[in-house]
């Protein structure tokens, strides 16, 4: 009996466990329409409503009737609209229902829009499908329509056309929108016989060569897009097909190609690769660009690189070490090919007389170089612009931040100077030379100096120390007043006494760390200045009259 029942179950297609949910089926409404008691005319847009969020359309035929297939979920509520004037009539949605509502309404509709026909057609017809993925014909004028085509196997999309003329959003995609004329349109998929992509990558394991749209297959002519992706260590050579292909840039790691009329191999050769090292001659004359920027490239590639001159400087020419061939050794932006082994590429810059008129300033030699303090100098002209603003910026070889003096007018060419204290012993400075005009700030060369040996005694190369970074960290040059007074209560006061040589001692042995936090965290800067820097500089001077008598 048991097996009898389950035979009985498979039969009527009823298997324990296996019974799954059926997809709801629409409500399905029809019905006259009237107003005051006369046929609503015919082409009046009759609207569905499920939960207040439009479900379904129709318009009225020439028997003044409607008929509506409404999506919905059990239990909503239906409500509808007649030429946008609201319906008497509701309903509770259920699926798979037919009823028949007729519908009244109390007061005149709208004129009825024209709407016009949509046609689908595919070409070959076995070619694939067209589809109004809209589903709405016929359409007013302006709307947009949904619209996809869906090759058959073995062939390929190319394109939609219409009998009229009207605007495909991109009428080469598979899937696009057009904008409805004001009137009936036909509009037709075109498909041709589609050719095999096969993907391949040279050496296995090098990487991958990716088909961008995925298709597998494409028609004769269409434009393929593919992209080269390189394993970990290795980079991309070039592209190269098994029959005759145009490549858009077959060194280009994404680039296209236009398909033939026969299948094609398309392969993606990788090698090792090996580092690039980019610089620039002199520093201060620009930028020397791998405009890809992979930073390693394999045997054989090509390179693209580029040069961009600062203000006052020019591109001369490119250099490589070892040896490359370039594509123009002259051109700011030219590639070259890629050796066996790293290499280093030079853009090289030339100053150039600047344009007559425009203010210029030099870096001249520094003098006056002690232990703790050098003398910087700079010449400058005013050009066209007067008043201009001059300054220095400074910094210790081996630290990523400058000081800077601090801006100072000029109304005529000449020679302008600073005396910079507070320096280290033995110790490689950089300094150039800035002019600022109309917010333009421009740059001398970078000059070098280094500080002579110290006296020997340690607390004179601590004192340099605070010179240089406390004055950065606080207020952002070695030559700010409030250091000064500082300085000065430490000359006067301190250092004449055991006691406070000591605690002075004691202070630079803790203190280097904090400072060096200091220059590090920006955000640091003004606490420290405004919390703990000023105060203690406004009780020094507050009691100058007494520690300097």
């Amino acid at each position: 009996m048991g097996l009898l029942l389950a035979l009985c179950l498979i039969a009527g297609g009823v298997m324990p466990g296996y019974v799954t949910a059926q997809p709801d089926i629409p409500h399905y409404f029809s019905g006259s329409v009237s107003f005051d008691g006369d046929p609503v005319e015919e082409g009046t847009l009759v609207k569905a409503f499920v939960a207040d969020v439009e479900a379904a359309w129709t318009t009225m035929d020439d028997q003044s009737r409607y008929a509506l297939e409404v999506p919905g979920t059990a239990g909503a509520q239906v409500t509808f609209e007649v030429g946008d004037v609201p319906a008497n009539e509701t309903a509770t949605w259920q699926s798979g229902k037919v009823q028949e509502l007729n519908l009244t309404i109390d007061e005149a509709p709208g004129p009825p829009v024209p709407r016009y026909a949509l046609t689908m057609a595919a070409d070959p017809a076995v070619g694939g499908n067209a589809t109004d993925e809209t589903g709405r014909s016929p359409y007013a004028a302006g709307a947009e329509v949904s619209i996809k085509a869906v090759a058959n196997e073995g062939c390929s999309f190319v394109g939609w056309t219409a009998n009229i003329t009207v605007t495909f959003a991109d009428e080469t995609a598979a899937e696009t929108t057009f904008t409805m004329p004001a009137q009936a349109v036909a509009v037709t998929a075109h498909f041709e016989v589609a050719y095999d992509l096969t993907m391949a990558a040279d050496p296995v394991g090098s990487g991958a060569a990716i088909d961008v749209g995925a298709e597998g297959a494409y028609a004769a002519g269409a434009t393929v897009s593919i992209r080269a992706e390189p394993a970990a260590g290795y980079g991309f050579i070039n592209w190269t097909a098994n029959t005759t292909v145009t490549f858009d840039d077959e060194t280009a790691e994404e680039t296209s190609f236009t398909m033939p009329a026969q299948a094609v191999t398309v392969t993606a050769h990788f090698g090792v690769a090996y580092n690039l090292a980019m610089a620039a001659d002199p520093v201060a004359g620009g930028d020397a660009i791998d405009v890809a920027g992979k930073g390693a490239y394999a045997a054989g590639a090509t390179v693209r690189i580029r040069a961009v001159a600062n203000p006052g400087y020019a591109f001369g020419n490119w250099t490589g070490d070892p040896t490359v061939t370039f594509g123009s050794v002259t051109t700011a932006e030219t590639t070259f090919t890629m050796p066996d082994q790293a290499v280093t590429v030079t853009a090289h810059f030339e100053q150039v007389s600047p344009s007559p008129g425009v203010p210029t300033v030099t870096t001249l030699a520094a003098t006056s170089i002690s232990s703790y303090s050098g003398t910087v100098h700079m010449s400058y002209t005013v050009g066209n612009f007067s008043p201009v603003e001059v300054r220095f910026a400074c910094k210790r070889l081996t630290d990523p931040a400058w000081f800077y003096s601090t801006w100072v007018p000029r109304t005529a060419d000449g020679n302008y100077t600073e005396v910079l204290t507070g320096l280290v012993s033995q110790t490689q400075y950089q300094c150039k030379a800035q002019l600022k005009y109309n917010s333009t700030v421009i740059e001398g060369d970078m000059y070098q100096f280094t500080t002579v040996v110290g006296s020997g005694t340690a607390l004179n190369d601590l004192l340099g120390y605070f010179g240089c970074f406390i004055a950065t960290a606080a207020y952002g040059s070695p030559t700010a007043e409030q250091i000064d007074v500082l300085r000065e209560f430490r000359d006067v006061v301190l250092l004449r006494s055991t006691v406070g040589s000591r605690l002075v001692a004691l202070y630079y042995r803790l203190s280097p760390p904090l400072a060096e936090f200091i220059v590090g965290h920006e955000v640091v800067r003004t606490p420290v200045r405004e919390l703990l820097v000023d105060p203690i500089v406004w009780l020094v001077e507050a009691t100058g009259d007494i520690w300097r008598n």
